[in-house]
């Protein structure tokens, strides 16, 4: 079966530790680099294999090169111009988290998708991590009844973020995204945050989904993330659902045995990588079939835009401002 042509944009650490290595898994022909930088450009085509490489912007990438589709790994700031000018070549796109630097922009990249009738595939990469997938289908057995609650952790180490906004948009939102996953639209949100100072922030979240279910999540900056750092329990009638920081799952009905899983490391097997455990190889594996059978993405440009919009409700609530129309956070 013929590989995916894909011409990669963006050659920052995260791409370069993490998506450029997890190409290997997925069918994809890395056809060219695109960065600003040419050092990194060249770095990048040497390292995983691009015969070519473009510096200083995108354009003449998609102008020279004959590609099925992009990836684009960006500054969120950067993403509006990226993926409409992706979006104008005629290309579908696999784009990381958030999708957009703004909630305003995350719609316009939306609706210029829709006119273009292509899909955007958003980096969301927990959701295809074996465990939470276990934990998605634990959900759908006969006797799991309606779920009832979520209840999430999702921390990290102080000083990775230079202010609180894009702290929230570039780490829990992985949880938010998650609780939409898992148990659907969100109704209300409710928040508490206590601000330690020094860039230190902990929140306490609760939702009531659209369902009647609750959530409550975990969010802060205030433990190591080289520790345990996330945790999901689903509960249904009775039976639960649990995923152990990302890689060990858990079902228990109301009696009798339950499920255990986790990988076994001893074995080195592509299963067993960091980048299939988390999720990140799988995510591209599925925009390949995204691209060639031409279905549409288990995680969308629209799923990215609620979360964004779960994110700002999230920082207001607990005394952010945000002004119309601008681009909020550092990055």
């Amino acid at each position: 079966m013929d590989k995916v042509r894909i011409g990669f944009i963006g050659a920052g650490r995260h791409a370069s530790n993490i998506l450029y290595p997890s190409l290997r898994y997925a069918p994809i022909d890395l056809v060219a680099v695109a960065a600003l930088g040419e050092e990194e450009a060249q770095i990048a085509a040497r390292n995983f294999g691009a015969p070519k490489f473009y510096v200083g912007g995108f354009e003449e990438m998609l102008a020279q090169e004959k590609l099925d589709a992009c990836i684009v790994a960006v500054k969120p700031p950067d993403y509006f111009h990226v993926l409409t000018g992706v979006l104008d070549a005629g290309l579908p796109i696999f784009c990381e988290k958030p999708g957009a630097g703004s909630v305003a922009q995350a719609i316009e990249i939306e609706q210029r998708a829709h006119r273009a009738g292509k899909p955007i595939q958003v980096g969301f990469m927990k959701r295809f991590a074996p465990a939470y997938r276990m934990a998605k289908q634990a959900m759908a057995k006969e006797n799991f009844g309606a779920p009832t609650a979520f209840v999430g952790k999702f921390v990290v180490g102080a000083g990775l973020y230079p202010d609180e906004y894009t702290y929230l948009v570039d780490n829990p939102i992985h949880l938010v995204d998650l609780a939409r996953f898992f148990m659907g639209e969100v109704e209300r949100v409710s928040v508490e945050k206590t601000d330690w100072g020094d860039r230190r922030w902990s929140y306490a979240v609760t939702f009531r989904f659209a369902n009647g279910a609750l959530g409550m999540l975990h969010l802060a900056n205030t433990q190591s993330w080289r520790k345990h750092n996330e945790f999901v329990e689903i509960t249904g009638q009775g039976h639960f659902a649990r995923v152990d920081n990302v890689i060990r799952y858990e079902y228990h009905p109301p009696d009798g045995a339950g499920e255990i899983w986790e990988p076994n490391p001893t074995v080195p097997s592509a299963q067993n990588a960091s980048v299939m455990l988390t999720g990140y190889a799988y995510e591209l594996i599925h925009f390949c079939a995204v691209v060639r059978e031409k279905i549409a993405p288990q995680v969308t440009i629209t799923d990215a835009r609620r979360a964004l919009e779960l994110m700002d409700e999230i920082y207001r609530a607990g005394g952010g401002i945000i002004e119309p129309g601008k681009t909020a956070g550092a990055w």
